[in-house]
C-alpha cells in the first residue's frame, strides 16, 4: 500500500479540523472582547494571498434597532479613503496624465504658492507623502464638514478658496514655514488636492474616475463616496462612545450618542463608504500587487504604490513616532507593515498589510476611539489587534 496516498486525506482532514478549531477559538475570543467592550459593533477580516482566513462581524450596526453588524454592513472608513487616492494616482500615472515629479502648478487652473517659501516647487510626490507644506489649519479645514447628506460646494471651489491667494478662506496659516519635502505634516487638504489633480486631467469628477477605473473593475458594489438612498438600509449608525467637548460635536451628536449624518466637501480624503466584504476584495488586490498585474493596473504601476519614498537615513522632520517610512499615502510602521488608519466622528478603521507573508488585516468599528477618557476603548482595540496577531 502507498502510505503517502493513504495518509494524505487524513493529513488534509487534520489541517481542515485544525483551521476550523482555530477559527472557532478566534470567534470566541472576539465574542468575549465585544461583550466586555463599549463598542456598538465591529468587523474583522484577514486575507492571505487570495484566501479569506477570517471574516466576521460582532454587535450592532444600529444599537437602538438591534440591527446586527455584518460583513455586508456599510460604513465610512475615514482616512483609509486616502489609499484610494493612492490607487487612483497610480492609475493616472499609467494613463500618462502626470508622474510623481510633476509640479502641481503645471496642472492646476489656479496657482498654489507657499507664502513662506514662494520659490519652492510643490510636486505630486509631496502631496502623497504629506510633505507639501500644505497643512490643515483648523479654522479652514472644519469648513469642509457639513451636516446633511451632501455638501453644496465643489471640491475645486473649496480648494481654490483656501489655497489660492484670491480665495475667500485663504490664509498663511494654511501652510507651514518649512522647505517643501523636509517636514511631515499630515494633511487632508493636500490629499484632496491630489485627487483634484486627477479630476483636472481626466475631465471627470474623482468620484466618476474611481468608479470607472477601480470600483467597477474590482466589483466593489458596496463602495461609493456619497450618501446613497438605495443602500441606506445597510448603513451602520455611527456613535461617539465618549462625547467630545469640541464645539463641532455640539450639533453633530444626538442624546443617545449616535452621530447625525454628515458630509465633507473634500470627500476623497475621508468619505469613502464601504463594507467588510468589499474591503476584503480590495485588500486581496493589495496583498498580491507586488507580484503581478491586477484587474486595474500592470505590475510596474502596482509596485509604485508601496515604494518607500524616504531615505531611511534622512527622514523628514515630525514623522510620526511609529512610522519608519512612507509609501503613497500608506505608512510603514515599526514592524515594517503597511498601514493606514481612519478616524472621524463615529468611525474608526484600520488596514494593515504584511507584504512578506501576503497577509492583510482589516478592522472596522462604528464608533470613534479618539475621544476623551478613552483608556478602556484603547485597551479593547488592543485586544482586537492582539487577537489578529494569531495570523502570521
Amino acid at each position: 500500500m502507498n502510505f503517502k496516498v493513504f495518509f494524505l486525506p487524513l493529513l488534509l482532514l487534520s489541517i481542515s479540523l485544525c483551521a476550523q478549531t482555530n477559527s472557532q477559538n478566534l470567534d470566541e475570543r472576539f465574542q468575549k472582547i465585544y461583550k466586555q467592550s463599549d463598542f456598538p459593533g465591529f468587523a474583522v477580516g484577514v486575507i492571505k494571498n487570495d484566501s479569506i482566513l477570517f471574516s466576521k462581524a460582532y454587535g450592532y450596526a444600529d444599537v437602538g434597532r438591534k440591527t446586527p453588524f455584518t460583513a455586508q454592513t456599510i460604513m465610512p472608513v475615514a482616512s483609509i479613503s486616502k489609499t484610494m487616492i493612492a490607487l487612483a494616482l497610480v492609475k493616472a500615472f499609467e494613463l500618462n496624465y502626470f508622474n510623481e515629479e510633476t509640479a502641481i502648478n503645471d496642472i492646476l487652473p489656479f496657482e498654489v504658492i507657499n507664502p513662506y517659501r514662494p520659490k519652492d516647487i510643490i510636486k505630486i510626490k509631496h502631496l502623497f507623502t504629506h510633505t507639501s507644506g500644505i497643512i490643515d489649519f483648523e479654522d479652514t479645514f472644519i469648513k469642509s464638514y457639513h451636516l446633511g447628506k451632501k455638501h453644496d460646494q465643489s471640491l475645486a471651489d473649496f480648494l481654490r478658496d483656501c489655497l489660492s491667494k484670491t480665495g475667500k478662506s485663504y490664509s498663511k496659516k494654511n501652510f507651514n514655514k518649512a522647505p517643501v519635502g523636509s517636514t511631515y505634516s499630515y494633511s487632508n487638504i493636500a490629499s484632496a488636492l491630489a485627487a483634484y489633480l486627477i479630476e483636472v486631467k481626466a475631465n471627470m469628477s474623482f468620484d466618476e474616475f474611481t468608479q470607472k477605473y477601480i470600483f467597477q473593475p474590482l466589483n466593489l458594489s458596496d463602495t461609493h463616496w456619497f450618501y446613497d438612498e438605495q443602500l441606506a438600509g445597510r448603513y451602520a449608525t455611527l456613535y461617539e462612545i465618549n462625547k467630545p467637548n469640541y464645539p463641532f460635536y455640539k450639533d453633530l451628536v444626538n442624546e443617545d450618542k449616535s452621530v447625525k449624518i454628515y458630509s465633507s466637501i473634500t470627500y476623497p480624503d475621508g468619505s469613502l463608504k464601504t463594507s467588510l466584504q468589499d474591503l476584503i476584495k480590495y485588500v486581496k488586490v493589495l496583498v498580491t500587487s507586488p507580484y503581478g498585474s491586477s484587474k486595474i493596473l500592470v505590475s510596474e504601476s502596482l509596485n509604485k504604490l508601496f515604494k518607500k519614498q524616504f531615505d531611511a537615513n534622512n527622514l523628514p522632520q515630525n514623522l510620526t513616532k511609529n512610522t519608519i517610512n512612507q509609501g503613497m499615502f500608506w505608512s510603514y510602521n515599526s514592524k515594517g507593515r503597511l498601514t493606514h488608519t481612519g478616524s472621524d466622528p463615529g468611525v474608526f478603521a484600520v488596514i494593515s498589510i504584511e507584504l512578506k507573508s501576503n497577509i492583510g488585516r482589516i478592522v472596522l468599528i462604528n464608533a470613534n476611539i479618539e475621544t476623551e477618557n478613552n483608556q478602556k476603548i484603547l485597551e479593547d482595540l488592543k485586544a482586537i489587534a492582539e487577537t489578529l496577531e494569531f495570523f502570521n
